[in-house]
């Protein structure tokens, strides 16, 4: 758990945790050196969790020194203000491998947009889409693997290490059916403008991984995410409305009339015997 100066928030986040089984989970808090009474709202529970509060280089950096000191099969990254959902460590554990890195994700509840993100991935969605951090469970080998977070993106960079352990064929994907947390911030369009680096970086990534025309879908949904999904959004009802209208429908009643067929075929010859 990441905090800085974060309030109460910190004390909400922490609640959600120890209302989890206690013998399913290790937290470690790393604090950026608050100057707020963050602090102490994560000593009342000091007892319970290993506090590391100094100042650091973003929220990033406080995840990679994290990833060092846990001792945990799976690592869990979570910030101040997101809430995980009652039970949810018991009803996931029988979704998580031990004996090899796995990826591990469910979808989450974006509170100030008051919607539901996630669904099962490819590595080619990331060109314009991003998992939610609230919603994976990384196996540490993961980072033996494919790194740490690159703390070169302030931002997102989250979202480049779930695309590198999507296309890394040593690390297994599982995705969980179940709703993990309540992630309290939003807005990617506001997240991709401030992290230039990035910008920069990811869509070199995606040509040397997808070849350029997905370069290019990429470069377009980075140069204006909004527009592009919107644009995006118009162009699949559209296909999606044409398949229904010329295809869908027929292949249905085709599907519906095969044993129908096959079985007086079958009435038929049996007859004729």
């Amino acid at each position: 758990m990441a905090t800085y100066n974060c309030g109460q928030k910190a004390e909400n986040t922490l609640q959600s945790i120890f209302a989890q089984k206690k013998d399913l989970f290790e937290l470690i808090v790393m604090d950026g050196a608050s100057t707020d009474d963050t602090l102490d709202y994560i000593k009342k529970y000091e007892s319970d969790l290993t506090l590391v509060s100094e100042k650091d280089d973003g929220v990033y950096h406080a995840f990679n020194k994290a990833i060092d000191l846990a001792t945990g099969k799976y690592l869990y990254f979570i910030g101040a203000g997101d809430c995980l959902k009652p039970n949810i460590l018991e009803r996931i554990k029988e979704f998580l491998p031990t004996d090899e890195p796995t990826f591990a994700y469910g979808y989450c509840y974006f509170v100030k947009q008051k919607v539901f993100n996630g669904r099962e991935f490819t590595g080619e969605l990331f060109i314009r889409d991003n998992l939610c951090q609230q919603g994976i469970f990384h196996h540490r080998a993961i980072f033996d693997i494919v790194g740490k977070f690159d703390l070169r993106y302030k931002i997102l960079a989250d979202w480049f290490l779930n695309l590198k352990c999507f296309i890394e064929p040593q690390i297994k994907k599982q995705y969980i059916p179940c709703l993990i947390a309540d992630y309290e911030e939003g807005g990617l369009s506001a997240e991709v403008s401030s992290d230039p680096v990035f910008v920069k970086d990811f869509s070199r990534f995606i040509r040397e991984q997808f070849g350029v025309s997905k370069f290019i879908i990429c470069k377009m949904f980075l140069k204006n995410p909004l527009l592009f999904n919107l644009i995006y959004s118009a162009q699949y009802r559209a296909l999606t409305n044409y398949w229904i209208d010329n295809y869908t429908l027929p292949k249905h009643l085709i599907s519906f009339a095969r044993p129908y067929v096959h079985g007086y075929k079958r009435l038929k010859k049996s007859y004729r015997k």
